[in-house]
């Protein structure tokens, strides 16, 4: 097999699938396939044409002619159907695994709850929310070697990914703590940080683009 330029088996795909190949030639090919997916594609988009061969009229083989209308429109359906067919596969499987994520962490955060004895303690900020119909809390912790904050909000795209930041006082960047996928209905999670409390002065949640979409201020320790 003579390599292309480009380092494709495109013109070898036609006679692969027809299994016209010779033995070295047809493992080049499958080798190549394993590694490069817009071949892979070409070659699962012709094997549905290598199905309609037996419905060829062999005394018309060599003849210069159109190939009938109602084999050509039953190509490109097939190929509509397979292809729409892969779309509905990995729109189901995407959604099987966000439901699951979504399962372990409220196990998760039910566990945390059920074991804590007497209920968690810490500095209450109230969120101002950008969006109407966004509420939020936050409850910063201050342990030894971390800061850490519990977070409920409610009434965010369900979906969509949030980031959570501190904001570092003095400076006024953002220190990530993490992110979190939002549900419909409220969200409990809990984050930490190895920014010190004395140094975070507002804790915040802005989308990927970075705009904030809740925030809260954190009292100076000095003055509470």
């Amino acid at each position: 097999m003579t390599p292309r330029p480009d380092g494709h088996v495109r013109p070898l795909l036609g006679a692969f699938v027809l299994g016209h190949l010779a033995l070295h030639e047809e493992a080049a090919v499958r080798a190549h396939l394993d590694g490069c997916t817009s071949c892979r594609e070409e070659a699962s988009q012709l094997e549905p044409v290598v199905d309609l061969f037996p419905l060829v009229d062999p005394e018309r083989l060599g003849t210069p002619a159109e190939p009938p209308r109602e084999m050509l429109g039953e190509v490109l359906a097939r190929i509509g159907r397979e292809r729409a067919t892969r779309r509905r596969e990995r729109h189901r499987s995407i959604t099987v695994r966000i439901a699951v994520a979504a399962t372990l962490a409220s196990a998760l955060i039910l566990t945390v709850i059920a074991l804590w004895p007497s209920g968690p303690s810490g500095e209450v900020i109230a969120m101002t929310a950008s969006l109407p119909g966004v509420q939020g809390e936050a409850v910063v912790h201050d342990d030894a070697g971390a800061t850490w904050v519990e977070l409920t909000t409610s009434g965010l795209s369900a979906g969509e990914t949030y980031a959570v930041w501190f904001e570092e006082a003095g400076t006024r960047e953002r220190a990530p703590l993490g992110t979190f996928v939002a549900v419909d209905g409220d969200l409990y999670i809990s984050l930490y940080s190895t920014l010190p409390r004395d140094r975070a002065a507002a804790v915040g949640i802005s989308d990927l683009d970075g705009s904030t979409v809740m925030e809260g201020t954190i009292p100076d320790l000095v003055a509470s």
